[in-house]
């Protein structure tokens, strides 16, 4: 069988390379990246020979016969993990509804057109995922340019991805409190004047540790292009499917006090909401940086929960700034804690309750998508945001991506010749071994290197 053939065909092209090594005459660094290219150069072929013999097998079988007819041979390229492979293969025409097609990619599980294997293209985005389009296809092909493929390329993979189904649980979690942090990055879509936002929802069930943190139990929602409804209606679910509603004594619901934000409120059943500490100091010391005393006479309404109080002295700082900029400041501090007078009370009765979700944005999406200067398609913002996410929650992006391709079917046409061919070198006792023993070099005087080789030629045994 062509398989067999090839394999002892380059068990004795390795064993050669090895007694270069041995005899000196290459380094070992040097017999790393020959190996290297001709164990790739065995997959190629090994893959050439399985997809052959399966054509072949597809166009002797009787039942085929029954409904297709040949119309031709054609040559096809496929982009492999292992490099570029050339197959032949047949074309066909269904002798009732006139439909054309090869068999053999339906057998192997190739959509029509495709040059690049599933594979290639998990590989491909699970690369994007921290580096450029450019960077992943360089890094791809660093030892084999065959693998260089455009940006363009790796733009459509990322488009086309799409995550799998999250598995519910057997049993459902129980804890007493329940964590929902949430913020946004902002990216530039092509198409669009105003920057976008990417949405950042995750979950969690505390947190552990002093000095730095950890928290327990996260998972990453994220979106670019979905309403907040649907967003929201997912993490809605999500806790539905994994956690024990009646176990939760309280849901906190901690953000920036955004109104995408605040959708979660109708969603996730009786949460309460707390205003992040950042955004509201944030706040704060903008609307009274030129106002020192009447700043802690704010922090003072806020911590005795007293909205006049701090509206008022807001009031007195906008008496006393100087410019319209500086004015708007104020009246936007004003309003900003006006709309979310309940999640700063919730804030100061609940202090245990932190927010990180700057960080988070800042980790999962603004590393990738917003650091440098580029621009997004809005597919491929949106397929980036959830690839983010996906290695957030510690998963694998390519076992995601696999996951959701159609999957081939199991190809047995070939299981009796793999079979026959197997016994035939039980039979033989070793693979290459007749040819193995012809090699010049292994005849004559004993020395350490011919006493190494043969040893090599041993484990070679079936």
């Amino acid at each position: 069988m062509e398989i067999f053939r090839l394999v002892e065909e380059k068990v004795l092209s390795v064993t050669a390379k090895v007694l270069e090594v041995l005899e000196g005459e290459v380094s070992y660094r040097g017999f790393e990246m020959t190996l290297k290219k001709e164990l790739d150069g065995l997959g190629c072929e090994v893959l050439k020979a399985v997809l052959e013999e399966l054509d072949r097998e597809i166009k002797t079988d009787k039942a085929r016969k029954k409904e297709w007819s040949v119309v031709r041979k054609d040559d096809k390229d496929l982009l492999t993990p292992f490099g570029k492979v050339n197959y032949e293969r047949t074309y066909y025409r269904h002798k009732e509804s006139n439909e054309y097609t090869y068999l053999v990619d339906q057998k192997a599980g190739f959509k029509p057109r495709s040059r690049i294997s599933e594979n290639v293209k998990a590989e491909l985005i699970d690369a994007s995922a921290i580096m450029s389009y450019e960077n992943a296809t360089v890094e791809l092909s660093r030892y084999n340019q065959e693998l260089k493929m455009s940006k363009q390329t790796v733009g459509n993979c990322i488009k086309a991805f799409e995550a799998k189904e999250d598995p519910v649980p057997e049993e459902k979690k129980k804890v007493k409190v329940l964590y929902i942090e949430a913020d946004e990055d902002h990216i530039k879509v092509r198409g669009r004047k105003r920057k976008t936002m990417a949405k950042l929802v995750y979950i969690h069930e505390g947190a552990i540790g002093e000095k730095r943190k950890k928290l327990i139990n996260t998972r990453y929602f994220t979106t670019v292009n979905r309403k907040p409804d649907e967003l929201w209606y997912e993490i809605a679910e999500y806790i539905d499917q994994h956690y024990d509603i009646d176990s939760i004594d309280q849901i906190f619901l901690s953000a920036d006090g955004a109104s995408w934000i605040k959708v979660g409120l109708d969603y996730i059943y009786d949460a309460t909401f707390i205003l992040d500490k950042f955004h509201l100091n944030k706040s704060i010391k903008a609307a009274t940086a030129h106002a020192k005393e009447l700043k802690k006479q704010v922090y003072r309404g806020i911590y005795s929960l007293d909205q006049e109080k701090v509206l008022s002295n807001l009031r007195k700082a906008h008496q006393q700034a100087e410019g319209a900029a500086r004015q708007k400041r104020i009246i936007d501090a004003a309003v900003y804690i006006r709309n979310n007078w309940g999640g700063i009370e919730a804030q100061v009765k609940h202090p245990e309750v932190g927010c990180s979700a700057e960080g988070h944005v800042s980790h999962v999406l603004s590393a990738r998508m917003s650091s440098r200067p580029m621009a997004w398609s809005s597919a491929g913002a949106e397929s980036m945001t959830l690839i983010r996410a996906v290695r957030a929650n510690g998963e694998s992006v390519k076992e995601h991506y696999l996951a959701r391709q159609e999957e081939a079917p199991v190809i047995v046409e070939l299981k009796h010749a793999v079979k026959k061919e197997l016994k035939r070198l039980q039979n033989k006792k070793s693979i290459g071994k007749e040819d193995v023993g012809n090699i010049p070099l292994l005849n004559g005087p004993d020395n350490l290197t011919r006493t190494a080789l043969r040893g090599l030629s041993n484990c070679l045994a079936v």
